[in-house]
């Protein structure tokens, strides 16, 4: 694993330790702490509220923080893209927002506490869709506070103030506890800790000058954006069927350089095969996505999250592991290796099991992931594996779930 292994010999993997201390000192005093505060905070808050304050939580929780975030992604490819090297110090800080918010989900699942207002009978400003501990709006938001914190100190502290705003929030609308409060601030402490510090970007910059890096990266960061859009209600298919048109539109734009920006953006991503089609990657996956979406909603939606995680999670470590290492190659296909097939299957289930049974994840992950190693063409047609991977992960579901 030449491009592994080579960059992880550049950093010093103990140099972190002492935020990553510090934090977790920190909650071993908050967290009690908020266990303490959970059967007698919300007496008070009751004697609080009023329309115009309960107008503005709902509006700092469920829209401003997507806002600000969604501001702060469109900054980041901006200044990613503007410059020379293709890097910035705020890629760092969406790097640990996306990890913040799988592990929050991750943790929601495992420990699947019920929200304060089904065990308290409380009437709640806004429905909670998942499990209570710990809280994900509050630990994406500390996720980006020492990020924020290392570029400007002012812009740190005014972070903070944002973030602790969001917690109390939650609180203030009867879908968190404070343990969950606390919990999520640890949570997104360390993860922004790790990710934002000088050994791990030293890390990350090496890792970022390899195309298919950044191709998978993207790859996996999509899946689970879909996925979590979707399930909380902000992508539909109409939305899809518009960005897939818009797609084709541009990409066929940058092929006459009518747009230098995203004929930059384009090339960073796409291999040599796909200047005729400048996006290729990123059009199918959409149209797989699309199409998954399609073929498995309402009752059957959570066969489609799966086979679009086994897609973004699976998929992307198979062809990851199959570029850096040359031993082991397939009989059928040399380009793909039995690590690539198992790192994918693994991790490919690992991330499915949370919306359907561990055994068919299991079976429609080794399947997929499997086919995908198979050159499927008829003539000059090739089937993507954007496309092959959900439909297939998610047929084979259906029929077992």
């Amino acid at each position: 694993m030449n491009l592994i292994t080579d960059a992880l010999k550049l950093i010093n993997y103990r140099a972190p330790e002492r935020e990553i201390y510090f934090w977790l000192l920190l909650g071993v005093g908050l967290i009690p702490f908020g266990f303490w505060l959970d059967d007698s905070i919300f007496a008070s808050i009751v004697q609080i509220q009023t329309p115009l304050l309960n107008t503005i939580i709902i509006f700092l929780t469920e829209y401003f923080i997507y806002a600000l975030l969604g501001l702060f992604g469109i900054v980041t490819l901006f200044r990613v893209w503007h410059s020379k090297t293709n890097q910035s110090q705020l890629v760092p800080g969406c790097f640990a927002v996306l990890a913040t918010g799988i592990l929050a989900y991750v943790l929601k699942s495992y420990f699947a506490i019920p929200r304060p207002y089904v065990n308290l009978a409380l009437d709640p400003l806004v429905p909670g869709i998942s499990y209570s501990f710990p809280s994900g709006h509050t630990a994406v938001a500390f996720a980006l506070l020492i990020p924020l914190w290392r570029i400007n100190r002012w812009l740190g502290l005014s972070w903070f103030v944002f973030a602790v705003s969001v917690g109390f929030a939650r609180v203030y609308e009867f879908v968190h506890f404070p343990s969950d409060i606390a919990a999520g601030a640890v949570l997104g402490g360390v993860v922004g800790a790790i990710f934002s510090h000088s050994e791990s970007i030293k890390l990350f910059k090496e890792l970022w000058k390899q195309l298919e890096f950044r191709r998978q990266s993207f790859h996996f960061a999509c899946g689970f954006l879909c996925v979590f859009l979707h399930w909380a209600g902000a992508l539909r298919l109409r939305f899809i069927g518009v960005i897939l048109v818009v797609g084709l539109i541009l990409s066929f734009a940058s092929q006459y350089k009518r747009f230098p920006l995203l004929s930059k953006i384009l090339a960073s991503f796409d291999r040599p095969r796909d200047h005729n089609f400048p996006g290729r990657g990123a059009f199918y996956f959409c149209l797989g996505v699309f199409l998954t979406f399609m073929l498995f909603q309402k009752e059957h939606i959570n066969i489609a999250y799966a086979a679009i995680l086994i897609l973004a999670v699976g998929d992307s470590l198979n062809h990851l592991f199959a570029s850096q290492v040359s031993k082991f190659g397939l009989p059928w296909n040399r380009r793909k290796n039995i690590l690539g097939i198992v790192s994918g299957v693994a991790m490919g289930t690992l991330a499915a099991q949370f919306f359907v049974p561990f055994f068919p994840a299991l079976l429609a992950s080794t399947i997929a992931i499997t086919a995908e190693t198979v050159p499927w063409r008829i003539g000059k047609f090739y089937l993507d594996d954007n496309i092959l991977v959900p439909l297939l992960a998610g047929g084979i579901l259906w029929i077992l779930v």
